[in-house]
């Protein structure tokens, strides 16, 4: 129910402007309401992801997974570049659309390595915030 709440929200936000990071913050929380207990990692293991501390436990990248799928950019194990880009063309503040754009094609290809899901989108995640620290946000 959670899911289709934040498909409906991101899709009229899309139709009308970029979000503001208030809105994406805010998207964020619900995303992280519905991974956070599915994962089973508490705050402290997360909360970390934002200032580029990358916990290595399984629970903590599987919850990255769990994320990147409900945002739709990761799809059988890879990133999915396309919608990743369209997202950040439709959905990014102005200030931070084309840097974002440069950080996922500079990791465009990371998850080629990792068979595993939750593998890929930890590596995915910590090459994001590698490219530009300045405009990471990891819910």
């Amino acid at each position: 129910m959670l899911l289709i709440e934040i498909v409906k929200f991101l899709t009229v936000v899309a139709m009308c402007e970029a979000m503001t990071m208030k809105q994406i913050r805010n998207t964020g929380k619900m995303m992280r309401k519905s991974c956070q207990p599915k994962n089973n990692v508490a705050d402290e293991q997360i909360d970390p992801i934002a200032e580029g501390v990358f916990n290595e436990d399984k629970e903590v990248k599987c919850y990255m997974a769990c994320i990147m799928k409900m945002a739709n950019t990761i799809k059988n194990g890879k990133l999915n570049y396309e919608a990743a880009i369209k997202q950040a063309d439709l959905l990014l503040p102005d200030d931070i659309k084309e840097p974002a754009k440069e950080a996922i094609t500079a990791c465009r290809k990371v998850a080629d390595a990792y068979k595993d899901i939750c593998d890929a989108s930890f590596h995915i995640t910590k090459c994001i915030y590698t490219q530009n620290p300045g405009i990471f946000y990891f819910p």
